[in-house]
């Protein structure tokens, strides 16, 4: 992940509300002001330093970082590993590894990196529960960071920070489910879509909500901003067609590019999209970074990504991790 100084990373933690607009209606304004009390006391996706895992999340952000440093590490969070040997022996990598260590060099720097992230985010918000009617949501939001971080690196080298990007981007919703219940129900009561009846409900939408998570936890500002504007279309004008790792808005363009992938693959966890995979061929997204003379498959990713992304929601939440073998 891109490196910030800590006191960029102190000006970004401490300016989250910044990314929760207000509103002149008293209703909202409370609302407002709950969401900001909350994500105060539980907004922060990065685990305690002192963890093993907060340990490992430093060492996987850390360009100096060997595979050697992090397997002492964690060698000391017995779930971590057991979830590292399924991936490593899984059927997409059929590794067949008989000791972390050979499971880490197997799989590589980068997906222990993307392990330690989907432990870290799920324990540090496993207050939020899940409802049953959006059962989706963890594999959507899997499949969608890795489908993300798969298509930036077409464009520009990256560094973990956008399959971050892709975990978190739609977490807004499972805090609006958890802590607003009565506001969620009015929002999917509502004929409208869920983007547009969130307007006529809240001060701000989910992607702020998800937007000031990652500023409450000092992630890159471009990570930030393609998370509060994956749903904008203005991200898509002309006026944007600038070089990817010049354009600060380009991974919210992706970003978006992926969202609607993900419902094009029956991965709505809201039950609310009519994206196929048709209508996905011709959105406005896809037409734009056309601009930039890629040849991207994005339907036979998203189709190898799925694959993927179902065995590692399995291994974190499918039951008991497999015994570790010895060594």
């Amino acid at each position: 992940m891109e490196s910030i100084t800590a006191h960029t990373r102190a000006r970004i933690s401490n300016r989250f509300e910044d990314l929760l607009p207000n509103s002149p209606d008293p209703a909202k304004t409370k609302i407002r002001a709950k969401m900001v009390m909350i994500l105060n006391s539980q907004g922060e996706i990065v685990p305690a330093a002192k963890s093993p895992l907060g340990k490992l999340w430093r060492l996987v952000n850390s360009q100096k970082s060997s595979l050697d440093e992090c397997e002492e590490v964690i060698q000391l969070e017995p779930s971590l590993t057991s979830r590292i040997f399924r991936v490593s022996n899984s059927a997409a990598y059929n590794a067949r590894a008989t000791s972390i260590a050979e499971a880490i060099r197997f799989i590589g720097f980068k997906r222990v990196r993307e392990l330690v992230y989907n432990a870290g985010v799920l324990k540090q918000l496993s207050m939020l529960k899940v409802p049953p009617e959006m059962e989706l949501f963890w594999l959507r939001n899997i499949f969608v960071a890795r489908l993300t971080d798969r298509i930036a690196a077409t464009y520009f080298a990256t560094d973990g920070s956008e399959y971050l990007a892709g975990l978190i981007h739609d977490i807004g919703w499972l805090f609006l489910c958890s802590h607003f219940p009565d506001e969620y129900k009015k929002i999917m009561a509502s004929e409208k879509s869920p983007n547009d009846a969130e307007k006529d409900v809240l001060p701000f939408s989910h992607a702020n909500i998800a937007a000031a998570l990652a500023a409450r936890s000092a992630m890159p500002l471009r990570a930030v901003d393609a998370i509060a504007y994956h749903h904008k279309q203005m991200l898509t004008t002309t006026s944007t067609l600038v070089a990817p790792n010049q354009n600060p808005l380009f991974l919210g363009v992706i970003l978006a590019v992926c969202d609607k992938l993900a419902d094009a693959s029956q991965l709505d966890f809201l039950g609310k999209s009519n994206m196929t995979m048709e209508s996905f061929r011709d959105c406005a997204e896809v037409t734009w970074l056309a601009n930039y003379q890629k040849h991207v498959d994005f339907e036979a990713m998203a189709v190898e990504e799925l694959t993927k992304a179902q065995e590692i929601h399995e291994i974190f939440f499918k039951g008991d991790a497999d015994e570790v073998p010895a060594g």
